[in-house]
């Protein structure tokens, strides 16, 4: 095979490299005798030659340097690693710690503008550091973080000005450029303007008791160039081409102020919002909606967490105007979370505003809803043009972080909190809806239902195919399965039912397994065997109309005591089952690799299977910040763990 051109370079250059050592082994031999020694070379001649072989070693090390695996990579993926360092933490400078690596990292870096578009305004970065970040962004869209400082930090006098000075310099060079707008939660924005507006008070009584009319205007001015004003020149004069916009608190009324609303919106996030005297004529329906329809092709996500809205359309309404807005159609939109509205009443209203795809995520939340009044609009229309495609094929039934929920996303319906059977089950009465439903997903209710509400919710669901239990008493749920709305007992049930998944039991086990086949009333772990071994006796004797059930997946762990005294009650319901995996405690010799993985999760964080069930519906970043964590072990879940968890 002929040598290839490259091959023939590498060979002329390490044959040169070997000449030149023996060039230099030659030129330096030195002659010694018992007396004396003897250089072949001067002084001069050796420090000439050192600085000709220091050069070529620096030249060897870039060489080296340029052969390295990490710098043969292409510059569209080098990029893509460096945007992975700056986003992880978010909102870090950790990243630029890569400009120091190398040279040719260094002169990369700076030189891709979308790097330094993405500018975290924290007071203790200054003007400077933002006019670095401006001037290397070039011409690229801006995204500005109002990123909280760390844990501990005090707003100084001198910190909150080196902060304005920052945000006047983006309002004043940079605003046609901001493209994504975002407010960390913990951003003390409200103490800012607090303080701003403290400030301005004090300096007009300054003004007026201390200078003379004629020198009065050059303080003014001065006591006028404030943050409040700043922040009402940046959302009401400012960012024509803003995107994406996440504003939380008392930054809310200045955007639902501006008097032509932003029209190229994709997401738009406002959450806790404090009402004030000053900011209710901003606070209204009204605003808010006419922020949603001057984007109305465009917003693909929208959460209105905390918000206090005034219903004046209902004032209109009742005055006789006849002028209401048509409902806006969201014809974009991915998802809608609302949350947290004190107004429970005027909820209804606002949701019959909007229009939105049968696909998209709807997201109800906050304390004692009426799921009625909001079911139109969280559940999917059955005449939507595309009929079967979003369906609802899953319902999941959860009691967690002390909120009140009731949500579609993906073919799920959710239903959360401390709602009644009697709350929810109207939503449940539309049967042509509902009959797609093909799983069903119980974790612990704190209202549990009774075996009565079992039996009309599985007659609501006939095509049910799956039943998971997450940690919750199942015994209740297995016998309404043989019951009917009259109590009488029921062969072959649910026809398409063919597994049950059933993952940590925390109840005891009691009694002698056979004095519990007579006593129905018990809520323990063997009662629950005892009756799907009843069911799946009946399935397997009713012939191939029926069949077995599919699977049954026991997973017990060590809360359950006496675990091994079960094993009469696991061989009765083996023989039944096309397949029986049960797991107790550590032993987890039937589980594969990946349920060992997640064996460790759960042992981990108790909740670890509730939260997978929610599909990153629930809850935000919004929610978070709304609700104050707590004590898990007792029992009252909060929402630190939800968010660690990444559902949002």
């Amino acid at each position: 095979m002929p040598a290839k051109e490259g091959d023939a370079v590498d060979g002329v250059v390490l044959q040169i490299g070997a000449q030149f050592l023996n060039s230099v082994t030659a030129l330096t031999k030195v002659e010694e005798d018992d007396f004396s020694r003897k250089a072949s070379l001067s002084y001069a001649d050796v420090k000439h030659l050192q600085d000709q072989i220091a050069v070529a070693s620096l030249r060897l090390r870039y060489i080296e340097n340029a052969t390295r695996p990490i710098n043969r990579l292409p510059s569209a993926v080098l990029l893509k690693i460096f945007h992975i360092l700056q986003n992880s933490p978010p909102y870090s400078l950790q990243w630029v710690v890569v400009t120091r690596v190398c040279s040719q990292w260094r002169k990369f870096a700076l030189s891709a503008s979308a790097l330094w578009s993405s500018i975290p305004l924290r007071a203790k970065g200054g003007s400077t550091l933002i006019d670095l970040f401006l001037a290397r962004s070039g011409n690229t869209p801006l995204t500005i973080i109002f990123a909280q400082d760390p844990v501990g930090d005090n707003y100084s006098i001198t910190r909150v000005q080196s902060y304005l000075r920052g945000l006047r310099n983006i309002v004043n060079n940079a605003s046609d450029r901001i493209e994504r707008l975002v407010m960390e939660p913990q951003f003390p924005i409200d103490d800012l303007l607090r303080a701003d507006r403290l400030g301005q008070t004090l300096g007009q009584e300054l003004s007026r008791l201390l200078l003379s009319p004629s020198a009065g205007p050059g303080l003014m001015s001065t006591v006028s160039n404030t943050i409040e004003n700043t922040f009402l020149k940046l959302f009401s004069e400012s960012m024509p081409q803003a995107q994406h916009l996440e504003l939380w608190s008392e930054a809310v009324p200045y955007l639902l102020r501006r008097p032509d609303p932003l029209k190229h919106l994709t997401v738009l996030e406002l959450s806790q919002i404090k009402i004030e005297p000053s900011n209710m004529d901003s606070l209204v329906f009204s605003k808010v909606l006419a922020v949603l329809d001057a984007s109305r092709g465009s917003l693909r996500r929208i959460v209105l967490a905390g918000v206090e809205l005034r219903d004046d359309l209902h004032s209109q309404l009742a005055d006789g105007d006849s002028s209401l807005p048509l409902p806006i159609s969201l014809s974009c939109l991915e998802s809608i979370e609302i949350g947290d509205w004190e107004l429970q009443g005027s909820l209804a209203r606002f949701l019959q505003q909007l229009r939105v795809p049968p696909s998209a995520s709807k997201c109800i939340w906050g304390s004692s809803l009426a799921p009625t009044a909001i079911g139109p609009f969280i559940l999917p229309s059955s005449e939507s043009d595309s009929p079967g495609i979003h369906v609802i094929s899953r319902i999941v039934l959860s009691s967690t972080a002390r909120t009140d929920m009731v949500a579609f996303h993906k073919g799920s319906l959710y239903i959360n909190g401390s709602l009644s059977f009697e709350d929810y089950s109207p939503l449940l009465n539309d049967l042509s809806q509902f009959q797609s439903v093909h799983e069903l997903v119980l974790t612990p209710l704190l209202t549990p239902l009774t075996v009565e509400d079992w039996t009309h919710l599985f007659r609501l669901l006939p095509n049910i195919r799956k039943i998971k239990v997450r940690d919750a008493e199942t015994s209740r749920l297995v016998r309404a399965l043989r019951k009917d709305t009259d109590g009488n007992e029921i062969y072959l049930p649910l026809p398409h039912l063919v597994e049950f998944d059933i993952k940590y039991s925390i109840c005891e086990i009691g009694e002698p397994w056979k004095e519990l086949l007579e006593n129905e009333s018990t809520t323990e772990v063997s009662s629950m065997v005892i009756f799907l071994t009843l069911l799946a006796r009946e399935r397997a004797q009713a012939g191939a109309s029926f069949g077995r059930l599919g699977r049954i997946h026991l997973r017990l762990d060590s809360r359950v005591s006496d675990f091994h005294d079960m094993a009469p009650l696991l061989g009765d319901l083996r023989p039944c089952v096309s397949r029986l995996d049960c797991s107790y405690g550590d032993d987890s010799y039937s589980l594969t690799v990946e349920e060992r993985a997640e064996r460790k999760k759960e042992e981990k964080d108790e909740w670890y299977l509730v939260l997978k069930e929610f599909d990153g519906i629930w809850p935000t970043k919004a929610v978070y910040f709304l609700r104050s964590p707590s004590d898990s072990s007792g029992g009252n879940f909060g929402l630190k763990s939800f968010a660690s968890g990444h559902l949002a």
